[in-house]
């Protein structure tokens, strides 16, 4: 399920797939001007699911979040925008339809206060530099960095949680 759907006058409110989000704020950079890496996307991503989750009380995405070198990573947006590198990303995210067998964008369905919310933190995160935002997420203490850092041997999935998200953010962040 994408988006919000109605069956009578009851609301389902769903999480969305991490590409489809990516593509709105890929939509978003493009309207401002504004280019967007792989790394950069990345983050963007994690800091609005972030908020999302403190402001919504829901994930924003079904995507794990792992840890990795310089911060928290989708692993399907990686993966779709690696091609890019460093460069700006000039593409849109794709799934393959089961019923056709094509590739397709994936499309962003945003309820009217989603996206009015989403889009203004958008384009705050836009306009910050990838290491700025790598940075952020590497704050001691936070998700990132309890998950990274752990006092464990091993963690193999290295999985940042939305539990862990939500504690750290619903004490720092203030909408």
């Amino acid at each position: 399920m994408n988006g919000c759907e109605q069956k009578e006058n009851e609301v389902i409110l769903a999480m969305y797939d991490v590409r489809a989000v990516a593509n709105f704020v890929l939509d978003v950079a493009e309207t401002d001007g504004r280019n967007v890496s792989n790394l950069h996307i990345n983050k963007i991503v994690y800091f609005l699911h972030a908020d999302f989750l403190v402001a919504f009380s829901r994930p924003l995405v079904t995507a794990k979040i792992e840890a990795w070198t310089h911060g928290p990573v989708f692993r399907e947006l990686y993966r779709e925008f690696r091609e890019f590198g460093n460069a700006p990303i000039v593409g849109r995210a794709r799934y393959l339809d089961p019923e056709t067998g094509r590739k397709q964008n994936a499309e962003w369905r945003f309820t009217f206060d989603e996206e009015k919310f989403l889009r203004e933190l958008a384009r705050k995160y836009i306009s910050m530099t990838p290491g700025a935002l790598v940075a952020q997420s590497h704050v001691e203490g936070g998700p990132w960095d309890q998950t990274w850092n752990h006092e464990t041997k091993t963690n193999a999935s290295m999985k940042i949680s939305d539990e862990a998200i939500r504690s750290w953010y619903e004490r720092t962040v203030k909408h």
